[in-house]
C-alpha cells in the first residue's frame, strides 16, 4: 500500500512542529546545545501528545551528524537513517508485548555494546508501565548506571504504575493535553500542504472533540477526508464520529422545554434509528447544555454556527443559569444510571418523562421565581438606597416652614391638628427615619406635608407607633406572664381531651397521645421561645429553667411535649416528682397554657419515631390510632404514684407475726 495515513505522515520531524508542549521542547533544545543530555527520562502524559514522537527527535538531535544542535537537521545520513528505521542504534520497545524479565535481561546484555552508526544507543520503551514487577527490578541497575553511550527513554500514559524506584532514576517531564486553538492551528497546517476543504465548524468540532489529543485529531480529519466527497462538513464529523447534530439536539430541548413529551421520544428515536449509541447522544446533550450556559453568560466565547439560529437564540430567552444547573444534574444522573443497565435507551425515555413531570416542572417554576425574586430584592436595594439619600438631604421642615423640637415631655397641640385638620399617618411605610429625627407625614384636605420632629437618640430604633413623649415602662424581663383570660380552642380541645387521664412515669401512652395529635408548626413556635426560658424564669424557677434549656422539645401538640436528653440519668431527674412539678409550673406559666411533659433519651426517641413513621405510613385510615411498642429501657426509672409505706416493705413472716399478735407485741430486730 502505497497511502500514507496523515499522522504518520505528518509526525513532527524535529521540535518546532511539536504543539502544545513548548516547556518540554525548550528544555530539550537548551539540553542539546549545551550537550548536557541525562542518561535516562521518563515521559509521561495523555495518548496522542508528542511523547514517542520527542523521544525519536531527540534520538536525532544527539546522533546527528551536526551535533551539539538544538534541532536535528534532517538531512544528513543519520537522521535520515532513524526517520526510516534503518539504524538500528534507535531501538523501540513496546513494554505490552515485552513485559518479561526475559526481555528485559536481553536488553540488559546488549546495552553494553557500541553504537554501530551514531554516538548514542537510545532505548525508546513505550507503555513502560506494562512491564512486570521482575522486570522493573531487572532493569533497575542498568538503568540507573548504564554505559555513557546509552540513553534511557520511557514512555507512559498512566505514571501511577511505575515504582518509585523507577521514578527517582528518571528526570521526569509531564505532557499536558494540546489546547484546541493549537490542534487547529496544526490541522489547518496540514489542510494547506494536503489541498483539503473543510469548514470551519467541522474543524472545531474535530479541535473540541479528541480531548487535547494531536494524534487523534489529525486522524479523525484523515477519516472524515476519507469519507467526504469534495468538501468536509460539519455533519460529515458527525457521522463518522457517531455524534448527535446540535439542531437535532435543540429540537429536542424545545420539545421538552414546551412539556411535549411525545415529540421528543419521536426525535430520539429518530436519532437512535440512525445508529447513534445512547451513552454519546447524552454526553453530546450534557455538552449542548453547556454551550447554553456559556452562552447565557459569555456570549462571545462561544463561536459555534447553532447559537446564530433564531431557533437556539429564543429558546435562550426561557432559560436560566439555575434551569440549566437542575436539568444538567439530571443529564448526569442519568448518565450514571446506563453505567448499570444493558438497554441505555429506557433511561433516556424515562429521564424525558421525568424531565416534563409537574414535579420537575415545579422544581423549575420555583427555581425561576427564586431568581426573581432575587432581581427584585436587587432592585428594592437599590430604591432604598435612593431613598434614603434624598431623605438625607432633604431639608428639616414641618408642615409651617418652622423648626419644632421634640423633647421629653412634650407633645404635639392636639388642637393644632384639629384646626389643620391634619391626621397623623404612622404606619411604617410612611415615615421615614434618619440617624438623629424622625419625619412624619401628615394629610390634610389640602394635600401632604411633611414634619420633621428631633428625636432622643434612645428613641432612634423605635417603632412608629411606639413614639411618643413619654415611653411605657418596659415589662421586667424575670416578671411572670400575664394569665392568659383565653386559650385558644385548638389548645383547649387538647386540654379537655387529655386532662382527666393518667399516665405512669414513662407511659408511651403519653408519647403515642402527642405523636397522634402533633403540630408541627405549634412546635417550630415554642421552639422559637425555648431558650428564652431562662431569661423568664427568676428565683427558684432558674434551677430548673436551665435543666429545661438542656434538652431538646421534639413534639408536642401545644399542651404535651417531649423534651430529649443525652442520658437515661437525666430524665430519671427530671422526672421525679419533686422536680417534675416544678418544671411543669415554669413551663406553664411562660407558654401561658397548662403544659404537661415526659424526658426521653435520645437514643430511645429514635427508635419511638421510626417505629411511628413506619406505623403512619403504612396506615390504612386517616383517623387511624397508632399504637406504639411500650417502653422497656434498663436505665429509665419508674416513680410509683404513691411512696410505699413502713408496713408494705416488710416481708411475709413478719406480716403473719403482726395479724397473730399485734403488733405491740412483735419487735423486729
Amino acid at each position: 500500500m502505497s497511502y500514507t495515513a496523515l499522522y504518520r505522515k505528518y509526525r513532527p520531524v524535529d521540535f518546532t512542529q511539536v504543539a502544545g508542549q513548548e516547556h518540554i521542547t525548550k528544555t530539550f533544545q537548551n539540553a542539546l546545545k549545551l550537550d548536557k543530555l541525562s542518561h535516562a527520562y521518563l515521559f509521561s502524559g495523555p495518548r496522542g501528545t508528542g511523547k514517542t514522537s520527542i523521544a525519536k527527535i531527540i534520538a536525532k538531535a544527539v546522533n546527528c551528524e551536526q551535533a551539539p544542535t538544538a534541532n536535528p537537521c534532517n538531512t544528513c545520513e543519520i537522521c535520515q537513517g532513524i526517520q526510516n528505521n534503518s539504524i538500528h542504534d534507535v531501538i523501540e520497545i513496546d513494554a505490552a508485548s515485552n513485559n518479561g524479565v526475559d526481555e528485559i535481561r536481553e536488553l540488559r546484555d546488549k546495552v553494553k555494546y557500541l553504537p554501530s552508526v551514531g554516538r548514542y544507543k537510545v532505548y525508546i520503551i513505550d507503555e513502560v508501565h506494562m512491564l512486570s514487577m521482575g522486570a522493573f527490578n531487572a532493569l533497575l541497575k542498568t538503568l540507573e548506571e548504564p554505559p555513557k553511550h546509552v540513553i534511557f527513554i520511557l514512555a507512559t500514559t498512566e505514571p501511577h504504575k511505575i515504582p518509585a524506584t523507577i521514578h527517582s532514576r528518571c528526570q521526569r517531564f509531564d505532557f499536558r493535553g494540546v489546547s484546541e486553538t493549537e490542534i487547529k492551528t496544526r490541522l489547518n497546517e496540514i489542510i494547506v500542504q494536503e489541498s483539503i476543504t473543510v469548514d470551519d465548524e467541522a474543524l472545531e468540532l474535530i479541535a473540541s472533540s479528541v480531548e487535547g489529543g494531536m494524534r487523534d485529531a489529525v486522524s479523525l480529519l484523515d477519516q472524515a477526508l476519507s469519507y467526504a466527497d469534495d468538501q468536509i462538513t460539519v455533519e460529515d464529523v458527525h457521522a463518522i464520529r457517531g455524534s448527535v447534530q446540535e439542531k437535532d439536539l435543540l429540537d429536542i430541548a424545545v420539545a421538552l422545554e414546551e412539556k411535549n413529551v411525545v415529540q421528543a421520544l419521536e426525535n430520539l428515536e429518530a436519532i437512535l434509528s440512525k445508529g447513534k449509541e445512547a451513552r454519546r447522544f447524552i454526553d453530546d446533550f450534557i455538552m449542548f447544555y453547556r454551550d447554553a450556559l456559556m452562552h447565557l453568560n459569555m456570549p462571545q466565547k462561544i463561536g459555534k454556527k447553532i447559537v446564530q439560529d433564531s431557533t437556539f437564540q429564543s429558546f435562550l430567552k426561557g432559560l436560566q443559569n439555575d434551569q440549566i444547573f437542575f436539568i444538567l444534574d439530571l443529564l448526569h444522573d442519568a448518565k450514571n444510571q446506563m453505567r448499570f443497565t444493558t438497554n441505555p435507551k429506557i433511561v433516556l425515555e424515562l429521564l424525558f418523562m421525568k424531565w416534563v413531570s409537574d414535579q420537575k416542572q415545579e422544581s423549575l417554576h420555583l427555581l425561576k421565581k427564586q431568581s426573581d425574586m432575587e432581581t427584585t430584592i436587587q432592585g428594592l436595594e437599590k430604591t432604598i438606597q435612593s431613598l434614603s439619600e434624598q431623605v438625607d438631604n432633604m431639608p428639616t421642615q414641618n408642615a409651617g416652614n418652622t423648626e419644632r423640637p421634640f423633647t421629653e415631655n412634650v407633645e404635639l397641640p392636639e388642637s393644632d391638628l384639629r384646626a389643620s385638620e391634619k391626621e397623623v399617618v404612622s404606619t411604617p411605610d410612611q415615615e421615614s427615619f434618619t440617624e438623629g429625627s424622625v419625619i412624619r407625614k401628615l394629610k390634610s384636605k389640602d394635600g401632604e406635608s411633611t414634619e420633621t420632629l428631633e428625636k432622643a437618640p434612645e428613641l432612634i430604633e423605635a417603632k412608629p407607633t411606639e413614639i411618643s413623649a413619654t415611653p411605657p415602662p418596659e415589662k421586667p424581663v424575670d416578671s411572670p406572664p400575664e394569665t392568659p383570660t383565653e386559650i385558644a380552642p385548638e389548645f383547649q380541645s387538647i386540654i379537655d381531651r387529655f386532662k382527666d387521664k393518667n399516665y405512669a412515669t414513662y407511659d408511651i401512652k403519653f408519647v403515642e397521645d402527642i405523636l397522634n395529635t402533633g403540630d408541627r408548626e405549634v412546635r417550630i413556635d415554642m421552639v422559637k421561645k425555648w431558650y428564652d426560658i431562662e431569661r423568664f424564669a427568676n428565683g427558684d424557677h432558674l434551677k430548673y429553667a436551665k435543666l429545661i434549656t438542656e434538652g431538646q422539645l421534639v413534639a408536642t401538640n401545644g399542651v404535651m411535649i417531649i423534651i430529649t436528653y443525652e442520658t437515661p440519668a437525666t430524665c430519671n431527674r427530671m422526672m421525679k416528682p419533686e422536680v417534675h412539678a416544678p418544671l411543669s409550673e415554669l413551663l406553664t406559666n411562660y407558654y401561658e397554657r397548662p403544659i404537661r411533659f415526659i424526658a426521653l433519651p435520645h437514643e430511645l426517641w429514635e427508635h419511638i419515631s421510626d417505629e411511628f413513621v413506619k406505623k403512619f405510613r403504612a396506615k390504612k385510615a386517616p383517623d387511624e390510632w397508632i399504637e406504639l411498642t411500650p417502653i422497656h429501657h434498663p436505665k429509665l426509672i419508674s416513680i410509683p404514684d404513691s411512696k410505699e409505706t413502713y408496713e408494705d416493705t416488710r416481708n411475709d413472716t413478719e406480716k403473719e407475726a403482726i395479724e397473730l399478735f399485734g403488733e405491740s407485741v412483735v419487735k423486729v430486730n
